[in-house]
């Protein structure tokens, strides 16, 4: 059996990473419809009599010849049929070809989700089966007494989940898209899902939804599925605990309308398909109360780019908060909550606030495709950031008509920061006397100086509070990726105007005594140097 599974998996591992993974699918049913049509005719023929077989098969399934050639598909019928049976499961679990959309779930989440599993539990929908692979069929079985509709929207992954579950009379799959509204006409005890992530968002034609991503959508339409103490168990973007807008929107739709039982944030690299931080959310019928805040981090760790290591996840921290806590907080955000006991987050919150958007524009920079040395236009990017200052006389630069870039010329007093990359600096411009841009890598803040001003800003940011503001906005996992529409919701302590200009004038004379001493100290270094290397010439010579 061992030598079966590790011929079937280098099988998988040979085919499905050279062929296109749609393509492998359809090549592994037809192969297996052929030998079946075969044997019926009285055993195996010929290398073209198979081949023949095949293309009747595929015209009657109206199916597309998947192979490029008559040598390829018997190659790959010879090594799949060497087996007893072909592990569809195994077969699904192998690909990665990312066009089709699919996200491999880790085993150490698959036991997230059997923890929701109870006595009661009769009725359960899992959602885009085929990203349960190669743990679907072994989840199942772990709860027999449970009657599953297992859904996908792909055909092919239809065919070959049939097909895992021949014979299971407790196990019906379904061809149905989660991102359409009335999918099924069923409601559930347990709902597992991991929808889409990021990509294009739902067209306006589709929009019955409150919000047009593919996840929130997906959220949005299986909470209308639960049976009366009915429980949703969903993997999404870290996105829906900050974001505003129809983000927004559904957050606050959830938490009157349902009860919002868990929040737990997931560790960055648990999906090896993708950066997107993600957190898991549990949502039942009723009425939120206390919420459950959970961070997991991975066991035993030394790579986290190839999903979830084998010492599976580790509970890092929880806490708990109740729901009025929640509405006043404004959002689902968990740094916030494990913060809330922290006493410069405690002030914070005891200011006066506003959003950045509200006082100030904000806007990325402008893409650059062709770089000239000698170029009119002098362009910033992340490595001109100091951190104090900008590093002019590194900018590199463009040639463009400047009524092109008109929208993105720089101002003084304009803030710049990454909108991704490693490390978090920021820095205000000073005009050049020539045009300056940002580069699309870079987010631009204009206050409006009559109520904010750029120093104060920087100054706010910089802190630890504004620091930690800036990193849970962050949509990536190990690299950082902020956007832009939703920093200008970021809440920022507004203090007087009077206020502002004293700790900003302060910022300055400081920040010109720091630089002075800077040079001071390497000018005395620097002569230190020439004196001493001066002095061991002179003694050379004696």
């Amino acid at each position: 059996m061992d030598k079966q599974r590790d011929h079937m998996e280098s099988v998988y591992e040979l085919y499905g990473n050279t062929m296109n993974g749609k393509d492998f699918l359809k090549g592994a049913l037809l192969i297996h419809d052929t030998g079946i049509q075969l044997k019926r005719e009285g055993g195996e023929k010929d290398e073209q009599k198979a081949y023949e077989t095949m293309l009747r098969i595929a015209e009657t399934k109206r199916m597309k010849n998947p192979f490029e050639s008559p040598w390829i598909f018997y190659k790959l019928y010879k090594a799949l049929l060497q087996t007893d049976e072909i592990e569809w499961e195994k077969l699904i679990g192998s690909l990665k070809d990312k066009s089709m959309g699919l996200v491999h779930i880790q085993p150490a989440v698959i036991e997230l989700f059997q923890k929701h599993f109870q006595s009661d539990t009769n009725h359960v929908l899992i959602v885009e089966g085929e990203k349960f692979a190669p743990y679907l069929k072994s989840l199942v079985k772990m709860f027999p007494q449970c009657a599953y509709v297992i859904t996908t929207q792909h055909k092919i992954f239809f065919s070959l989940l049939e097909k895992v579950f021949e014979g299971d009379i407790n196990v019906r799959v379904v061809l149905s898209s989660v991102y359409e509204y009335e999918f099924l006409n069923e409601r559930f005890d347990l709902i597992l899902s991991v929808p889409a992530f990021g990509g294009r968002n739902l067209t306006e034609n589709e929009q019955q939804f409150i919000c047009r991503e593919y996840g929130m959508a997906a959220l949005e339409n299986l909470l209308l599925h639960l049976h009366t103490d009915g429980k949703l168990v969903i993997i999404l973007p870290a996105r829906l605990t900050f974001a505003y807008g129809n983000v927004k929107e559904l957050r606050e739709f959830v938490q009157q309308m349902y009860k919002l039982e868990e929040i737990a944030e997931l560790p960055a690299g648990i999906f090896a398909e993708t950066g997107i931080k993600t957190c898991l959310f549990t949502i039942k019928t009723g009425q939120t109360d206390d919420i459950m805040i959970r961070k997991y981090g991975f066991g035993t760790c030394e790579s986290r780019s190839e999903g979830c290591p084998p010492g599976g996840l580790v509970l890092a921290d929880e806490t708990f908060i109740m729901k009025e806590e929640l509405e006043e907080q404004g959002d689902w955000n968990i740094d916030k909550m494990f913060a809330a006991q922290d006493e410069e987050w405690q002030k914070y919150f005891g200011m006066r606030r506003v959003m950045l958007g509200d006082v100030a524009e904000v806007f990325r920079g402008r893409t650059v495709s062709r770089k000239d040395p000698n170029g009119n236009i002098a362009v910033v990017n992340i490595s001109n950031l100091r951190g104090h200052v900008i590093d002019y006389g590194g900018m590199e630069h463009m040639e463009e008509a400047e009524r092109k870039v008109a929208n993105y010329v720089l101002r003084e007093e304009d803030l710049l920061l990454p909108a991704r990359g490693t490390t978090m600096r920021t820095a205000i411009f000073r005009e050049q006397g020539y045009t300056c841009i940002a580069s699309a890598n870079l987010i631009v803040v204009r206050p409006d100086q009559s109520r904010l001003l750029a120093t104060y800003l920087k100054l706010f940011l910089d802190s630890p509070v504004g620091n930690k503001l800036l990193i849970s906005a962050q949509q990536g996992g190990a690299a950082m990726n902020i956007s832009y529409g939703d920093l200008k919701n970021m809440e920022i302590p507004l203090p007087p105007m009077e206020t502002q200009k004293k700790v900003s004038e302060e910022y300055q004379r400081e920040l010109e005594l720091y630089q002075n001493s800077i040079k001071e100290a390497e000018q005395r270094w620097k002569t230190a140097i020439a004196r001493l290397q001066n002095e061991i010439q002179a003694g050379g010579t004696e």
